[in-house]
């Protein structure tokens, strides 16, 4: 009886689309992992922010590389909160100025800003608040911190009789933080994650002595 053909040399096909299985999977793998080490790196680089987080790259998703304006959307105003010592009360308001009389602002020599009411506004972006020394009278002072940067921020001021924060508060945001204030020196800084190290903070003298006219 003939023999069939001999196919010990010819091509396993079932074999060959195995391994070529395979290769796709390591490189689908491979892209995830790029993706995840991405994301990694802009949380590293924009702490506090979770609104970007995870964010994909225009080419990533197709998209032609238009430039223009980003769409943002806010981030939750998050619950205010108080602390016992200062006696604090924080709360989130829309980012329109509040119907009150503004507070009699004059710059000192020495680079300080002289506040002569009760009434403190400082404005908070990356990675720095304006303006960065102040000096106002003791007493009940309210502080009103408007973020006008693209990140959310924190709020914490320290010194003589106070150790109070303001809840974390994203852009557009304006937030009102009450304190009494005594006679000495306060450290005012944003404790979000690296913002302080980063240069994020500023001095401020209680004094019923001003200099300003």
């Amino acid at each position: 009886m003939a023999r069939g053909p001999f196919r010990r040399g010819e091509p396993d096909f079932t074999r060959v689309k195995s391994i070529a299985t395979g290769v796709s999977a390591l490189a689908i793998l491979a892209l995830t992992l790029l993706l995840m080490v991405w994301m990694i790196a802009q949380v590293a680089e924009h702490p506090g922010v979770p609104r970007e987080v995870g964010k994909l790259p225009r080419w990533f998703a197709g998209e032609s590389a238009v430039h223009g304006a980003r769409e943002r959307v806010p981030a939750p105003a998050a619950a205010a909160h108080g602390h016992e010592a200062g006696v604090a009360i924080a709360s989130i308001k829309p980012g329109t100025p509040a119907a009150r009389a503004p507070s009699s602002k004059a710059a000192a020599d020495d680079g300080f800003v002289e506040v002569a009411g009760a009434r403190i506004e400082i404005a908070l972006s990356e990675y720095k608040m304006k303006p960065d020394k102040i000096r106002a009278k003791p007493g009940a002072v309210t502080f009103v911190l408007s973020n006008v940067g693209r990140f959310a921020h924190d709020f914490h001021i320290e010194g003589p009789g106070v150790d109070a924060y303001a809840a974390k508060f994203s852009p557009g945001r304006t937030v009102h933080l009450e304190v009494t204030l005594q006679e000495g020196e306060y450290k005012i800084s944003c404790p979000l994650s690296n913002h302080d190290q980063r240069g994020m903070h500023i001095t401020l003298i209680a004094t019923s002595k001003l200099t300003g006219k």
